[in-house]
């Protein structure tokens, strides 16, 4: 392969990436354990997702709701990034380049971790992000570039905060962010609108975010509708990305947070998946009638007469005389 008017750290990032296609390059003194888990060096180092996917190295179906089985909805997201692995409906999964320098969650440390794939070969966190044989997902060890609201209800507009660094050379440069939510709870996030109101399951599309000039790094808060043609606490898969280029433009299956079979690569960025479960709203206090309810802790009396302190929620009752 020749890197021709190339940078020789480009040229390097070019050729750690050809694996998520081609295959691995594995250096030696690599031990593996019978749980994917790898002791020693690896090379190369792309970022993949840890949601669950029926399309894996190991033939065997995953569960996407509920999480690790028993088995119920089955999970057929695209997760896995290259052969010999199926390819799944809407493509293989995400996969950014190895030694891309950008990356989603808090600083001051690189925090994403590295992978040959989701399913097989090294991973520098320990284990894959995704077990087939034992129906197991969510165990990339770098999901923390996204604060999700606890609550999440049916058509009601809320944000969630997506922070990050995006590495400055040169000119500053735009990257954006991308995130899916399985609102239905069937195994995809290929679903356009699915309850008459709230966003598609593609609902951040090309949102776009810039560095600052000295430290790289970015924060954004993202309008989203939450849509549950069921309920506002099931569970749901989301997936997260940050990536250098526009995926509306680019059409399936990137709408649906995969990539094409020829398509090897994402040059910078990072994904994350999240097994989300939203709260209940808190139960609002009601007092009944006749009683006074405090907002807050605090006293119940006048000067010279006997005080009563109550706690915050209870009510003081009284009786009128006939």
């Amino acid at each position: 392969m020749r890197f021709k008017n190339m940078g020789r750290a480009r040229a390097w990032r070019v050729l750690l990436a050809t694996s998520c296609l081609v295959g691995l390059l594995i250096l030696p003194g690599i031990a593996h354990a019978q749980d994917g888990s790898i002791e020693g060096l690896l090379d190369p180092e792309t970022d993949i997702g840890d949601a669950p996917t029926s399309f894996n190295n190991f033939g065997v179906p995953m569960t996407a709701y509920p999480a690790g089985g028993p088995p119920g909805v089955l999970a057929n997201f695209p997760v896995v990034a290259k052969p010999p692995a199926p390819l799944s409906p809407d493509g293989f999964g995400m996969c950014h380049a190895g030694g891309a320098p950008s990356y989603l969650g808090p600083a001051p440390l690189p925090s994403k971790s590295g992978e040959a794939d989701a399913d097989t070969g090294p991973d520098v966190d320990g284990p894959t992000n995704i077990w087939p044989p034992t129906d197991t997902a969510d165990r990339d060890g770098h999901d923390d570039g996204v604060t999700f609201p606890a609550v999440l209800l049916q058509c009601t507009p809320v944000n969630i905060l997506v922070e990050g660094y995006i590495e400055v050379v040169g000119a500053l440069p735009e990257y954006y962010i991308e995130a899916w939510f399985d609102w239905n709870r069937d195994g995809d996030w290929n679903d356009g609108g699915v309850c008459g109101c709230g966003d598609d399951e593609w609902a951040i599309q090309d949102w776009p975010v810039i560095p600052d000039v000295v430290t790289g790094r970015f924060a954004a808060s993202i309008p989203i509708v939450p849509c549950h043609p069921v309920s506002d606490t099931d569970p749901l898969w989301v997936r997260v990305t940050l990536s250098d280029v526009q995926f509306v433009p680019r059409g399936h299956p990137y709408s649906a947070g995969g990539r094409p079979s020829d398509e090897p690569w994402l040059d910078d960025g990072e994904t994350e998946d999240y097994y989300l479960e939203p709260q209940a709203p808190p139960e609002e206090f009601v007092p009944e009638w006749g009683s006074v309810a405090l907002l807050g802790s605090g006293l119940v009396g006048l000067a010279g007469y006997a005080t009563l302190r109550l706690r915050s929620g209870q009510a003081l009752r009284w009786r009128t005389r006939e």
